[in-house]
């Protein structure tokens, strides 16, 4: 029976102009055997780090799912019989300020959340205070979020104005007092940096080579800060890294004010060990791992570090932390090194999709990056020589790497490894002759797509491996 197989090497890219060049080809000479003669291509990333590299690995854009699941949802009116939705209303006709904190990924938010505004019905006299959490990691993406922003100034009831603007990861766990101070002073005072000009500001942001995830917060307004007797609602968030900002707001207000009376709430449920009301549970993604697998009667198994587990599952099951049959998990261990046990592990375990999950450690030297490199190549040597002419084999990353090391123990020159924004693509697979066939660029949830795909006949799957037409030829010269 043919199976996919996906291996990762978490942290592999395209070297970039101005990079320590590690002659992967050096260090990798089954990987080069496998460029020569297999398809090659590559896909351009916007993350560093595993959260959202997952979460885009095994999710695709849940941005979308998740809008059209929040437009569903409040435009036909489902809110209207929700609980959660009537104590939110509740809480807001009797609290000062209305606080939405929303992550700046794509403009149609305007529509639903006006709607949302509507639907609460309340005081024209209330203030409402929209705060922007970016969570994009490529400055580029400057742009595209001061379009959101002026969407919004522009577009929602004269009542609501932009408020804090802050990056997503400039909150870490745990919070330092540095943080916390900084938290109250912005938060609760309206004493941080303040920029009616957003555009202004962004922009200096994107010159000054900033990722919007690490924006210190700045306020566009001089009245936005939270005050006793409030609601805090998280709009469209995603559910992870948000302990951190909800502590430092929690914190500062057990020292601003005399009680807690700040009223949190959230659409879809937090990630967070702390208790919020919200609208909704889960999001049921259809595009997510579980579903595909479930939909198509396949099982999978993954081999990652036994740390690792928990937050691959998470994202593989949908943002949901289930025990999950048709998902398997197995700590990757020495015995990988072996011809024999992968041929066993592959051809006689009853799985369809296998996925090894690999992360180069950055934390010594070039030196031993390289060795890691030429190690993980023997078991690259290995899945080919196993998947040849019997099943399909991805070899990419996930995400790149952009850090200092020293050169070597003996060595301590230190030198800037670049890896950012792109990835290699590589595919194996006997059934797709490079005659009649063409591997396209992509995003990373391509690849998973496309590996469903050689063993399965799903319609809703996307695939890289495209049949050789003219303007597909074109197409790709174009792109390259």
């Amino acid at each position: 029976m043919k199976k996919s197989v996906i291996f990762l090497i978490n942290g592999l890219g395209i070297e970039r102009p101005g990079s320590y060049s590690i002659a992967i080809d050096e260090c990798m000479p089954q990987l080069c055997k496998i460029k020569d003669s297999s398809y090659y291509t590559s896909a351009v990333i916007d993350s560093l780090e595993p959260k959202e590299a997952y979460q885009s690995f095994f999710l695709g854009d849940s941005f979308h799912s998740e809008v059209d699941y929040i437009k569903n949802y409040v435009m036909n009116n489902s809110l209207l019989n929700n609980n959660t939705f009537h104590l939110l209303k509740q809480s807001c006709m009797n609290n000062h300020k209305f606080h939405i904190f929303i992550e700046a990924t794509n403009d149609k938010i305007v529509e639903e959340l006006n709607y949302l505004l509507n639907l609460l019905q309340l005081d024209p006299t209330k203030k409402i205070y929209l705060h922007f959490i970016l969570p994009q990691q490529v400055v580029k993406e400057y742009s595209k979020i001061i379009s959101i922003i002026n969407t919004i100034k522009y577009h929602l009831d004269s009542r609501v104005d932009v408020g804090f603007i802050l990056g997503k990861d400039s909150f870490s766990e745990p919070l330092t007092k540095q943080q916390l101070d900084y938290a109250k002073k912005m938060f609760f005072y309206c004493s941080c940096e303040r920029w009616s000009e957003t555009d202004k500001k962004l922009r200096i942001l994107e010159t000054d080579k900033i990722r919007p995830n690490d924006v210190v917060g700045f306020s566009s307004s001089n009245s936005c800060n939270l005050e006793d007797g409030d609601t805090i609602f998280f709009f469209n968030t995603r559910r992870e890294k948000y302990d951190a900002l909800i502590t430092s707001i929690i914190e500062g207000e057990k020292s601003v004010f005399q009680k807690t009376t700040i009223s949190f709430y959230s659409f879809i449920r937090l990630n967070t060990v702390l208790g919020i009301n919200s609208f909704i549970d889960n999001i049921d993604y259809e595009n997510s791992l579980s579903n595909i697998l479930l939909r198509n009667q396949k099982r999978m198994l993954i081999l990652t570090d036994v740390d690792n587990i928990n937050l691959v599952n998470f994202y593989a099951n949908g943002l949901n932390s289930i025990n999950n049959p048709i998902i398997c998990f197995m700590e990757k261990s020495d015995n990988l090194y072996r011809k024999d046990y992968i041929e066993r592990l592959i051809n006689d375990m009853p799985y369809d999709l296998f996925l090894f999950d690999y992360k180069m450690d950055t934390s010594s030297t070039v030196n031993h990056l390289k060795e890691e490199l030429s190690k993980l190549d023997v078991i690259i040597g290995n899945l080919a020589s196993v998947c040849e002419n019997r099943h399909s084999l991805f070899i990419t990353s996930l995400y790149g790497l952009n850090c200092k090391m020293p050169v070597a123990d003996y060595n301590p020159e230190m030198v800037t490894i670049d890896y950012e924004l792109q990835i290699p693509i590589f595919f194996f697979d006997y059934s797709y002759p490079a005659s009649k066939y063409d591997l396209f660029p992509g995003e990373t949830n391509d690849v998973l797509s496309s590996a469903l795909k050689c063993i399965t006949d799903d319609p809703k799957l996307e695939t890289l491996i495209r049949e050789k037409t003219i303007i597909g030829s074109i197409i790709k010269s174009f792109i390259k």
